[in-house]
């Protein structure tokens, strides 16, 4: 199974959700995923922090396929470190959703077979703003359990039509910015 294969390979930094929804042969997983995994430290005997990491990740899949995922990138520059490991893994008329820190405008680009949409991200809640999207009320996840929250979320994406720009991965990269996300935490 995917995300299983997934947690093998060590992707999962922090989980939030994992495991089966309420609909047959259905997975979500909500946490942050490692894209690319930082170098083993042999004195710590620790990995570090990973080098590419989709936040606050929410992802469905089937045994073989991703049908949705949606995440933060602190910069576009993550995106083809995604696109080399996990392109092959999208289902052909998924769509990713991903919130980034340093893109000057939210666009669409194109690449391979499957459509990205890319958000300009300068605060909120990953989570929080899918919802807001794609217009899903918190009442519509009442009495939901984690995982099949994903689902409706998912379901809900199912669809959309975003009204942004097409551009080119190149062009959006080409007019990154320099901002980078305010992050809030314990104090």
């Amino acid at each position: 199974m995917l995300l299983d294969t997934y947690q093998e390979q060590e992707r999962y930094w922090l989980i939030t959700a994992q495991g089966p929804t309420g609909t047959a042969g259905l997975f979500a997983f909500r946490g942050d995923f490692t894209v690319l995994a930082g170098e083993y430290d042999e004195a710590a005997r620790k990995r570090n922090p990973p080098r590419a990491l989709l936040k606050e990740a929410v992802m469905l899949a089937t045994a073989e396929k991703l049908q949705f995922v949606a995440g933060n990138f602190a910069s576009i520059d993550e995106l083809p470190e995604f696109v080399a490991r996990f392109q092959g893994d999208l289902a052909p008329d998924c769509v990713p959703v991903f919130y980034v820190d340093n893109i000057a405008a939210s666009a669409q680009v194109q690449i391979g077979a499957n459509r990205y949409v890319l958000l300009k991200f300068d605060d909120g809640i990953v989570w929080n703003n899918l919802m807001e999207e794609f217009y899903v009320e918190k009442a519509d996840l009442k009495g939901q359990n984690s995982e099949d929250k994903v689902l409706v979320v998912a379901q809900a994406a199912k669809g959309h039509a975003f009204k942004l720009p097409e551009q080119t991965l190149e062009a959006v990269q080409a007019a990154k910015t320099t901002s980078r996300r305010e992050v809030w935490g314990a104090v």
